[in-house]
């Protein structure tokens, strides 16, 4: 699916390249990026308010705040569970330690990444260089232009900050180019030559086919329900009317007050003719009918006993389904990505990563009862599928060598008195050893 983001160039030239950014910066406030803004301040749960705000008048708002829920970044937790666990990542067949040290950040952005580009259905992530740290950092591009020629991609341009001025200033790279310019269209070198030093567009992207725009409808929907129960609940007692009186006359509430009505009037509280225990489900439903529409499901309370792994494993077989689907898109980019972080390095510091790159992502592990989780360790060694030094590790992982083989030995100690102790003894033995 091609995004509104998206601009076709027939050919590539510094002139053409600009009059063809000239002209597409002049939709960066497009419906899309507005909507993806939208998502971003709810994923970060920032500036939610104000998404909550607008359908209550101010004199609404003047009794009670707005109250908009945190459901987003958990919805997207939930259903992006590609890298819940980090992926064993290697290089020419092995675990490279260089790399892990020089993408120390990777697991937790590439995380968040997958959250992004889920709910907004497209996202760029730039590898970048840290001459301060003498590593890879990696930035999360939600607002971007992609040019194309010949249906494939040959630029990209993004905001990168703002001058003294507060003018916006972009950056475009393509695998020659790289250059800044500002919201005029006017060129800013970054070199010499305006050359880029990676050969390659150091931006890598995810496109999914939608959007989670109901999970973001859905939580604007449950903040304006809860901010209606909120009223409803600030006015559980009723609605004071006075009828009977002109504007001139002063009344004044308070239990410490007496009221005293002229002839003819009359005063009573109107109560709230809804049940605040139905609006509550009603807003419980919005959330329940957008997790059954994303593969994912909702509780609400933790009674009952708690259930076995295959159970939860049960409960959740579509979301795991959905994580399989998954799988080649984000292989694909790790690919991509491994190839400009490859590229980054070798520029900055002279040392090739290595060519076969392979990555392998961590299976979806459920909470097991200690009876299951025995019977399985049990089982693996009796079938010598892990060992006794495995086993220990599976309980205490950051053990040392040193402390590992006391533990193994006192082990055995014990269990070789035990076995001593089993043994039948002569009564003569017995004699002697009394």
């Amino acid at each position: 699916m091609r995004s509104v983001n998206t601009v076709v160039i027939p050919e590539l030239s510094e002139s053409i390249v600009m009059a063809s950014i000239r002209k597409a910066q002049e939709g960066v406030a497009n419906k899309e990026d507005a909507e993806k803004a939208v998502a971003l301040d709810f994923y970060y749960h920032r500036n939610v308010d104000k998404h909550i705000d607008k359908w209550f008048s101010s004199s609404t708002l003047d009794q009670v705040p707005s109250f908009p829920q945190k459901i987003v970044p958990r919805f997207a937790k939930a259903r992006m569970m590609i890298y819940k666990k980090p992926p064993l990542r290697m290089i020419n067949g092995d675990v490279s330690e260089d790399y892990r040290d020089y993408s120390k950040r990777l697991d937790s952005r590439a995380r968040e990444f997958s959250e992004l580009t889920w709910l907004t259905s497209s996202m760029g992530f730039r590898s970048k260089w840290s001459e301060k740290k003498q590593r890879l950092e990696y930035d999360l591009i939600p607002f971007f232009k992609r040019y194309e020629v010949e249906g494939e991609l040959a630029g990209v341009s993004y905001e990168v900050e703002r001058d003294a001025k507060n003018n916006r200033i972009f950056v475009f790279w393509s695998d020659e180019l790289h250059f800044k310019f500002n919201q005029g269209g006017k060129m800013i070198q970054v070199n010499e030559n305006n050359e880029n030093p990676y050969g390659m567009i150091p931006v890598s992207f995810v496109d999914y086919p939608q959007s989670a725009a109901d999970v973001i409808r859905a939580s604007i929907q449950i903040g304006i329900a809860n901010t209606e129960i909120a009223l409803a609940e600030r006015f559980s007692f009723g609605q004071p009317v006075i009828s009977g009186l002109d504007e001139s006359s002063k009344i004044s509430l308070g239990i410490d007050k007496v009221m005293v009505l002229p002839e003819g009037a009359n005063f009573s509280f109107v109560g709230n003719p809804g049940s605040l225990k139905d609006m509550i489900e009603v807003s419980k439903s919005f959330a329940n009918q957008t997790a059954i529409n994303n593969h994912l499901r909702i509780k609400w309370d933790d009674s009952g006993n708690p259930q076995s792994g295959e159970a939860l494993r049960m409960l959740e077989i579509e979301n795991l389904e959905a994580r399989i689907s998954d799988i080649p898109i984000w292989r694909e980019w790790e690919q991509e990505r491994y190839e400009i972080d490859r590229s980054v390095i070798r520029a900055h510091t002279g040392k090739d990563m290595g060519e076969r790159y392979a990555v392998d992502f961590a299976e979806i592990e459920f909470p097991k009862s200690p009876q299951e989780e025995r019977a399985e360790l049990d089982w693996k060694l009796e079938k010598g599928l892990i060992s006794r030094e495995d086993l220990i590790r599976h309980f205490n992982p950051d053990i040392s060598e040193e402390d590992l083989k006391i533990l193994l030995d006192g082990v055995d100690k014990s269990k070789q008195a035990e076995a001593e102790a089993q043994k039948p003894v002569s009564p003569l033995q017995r004699i002697l050893n009394a």
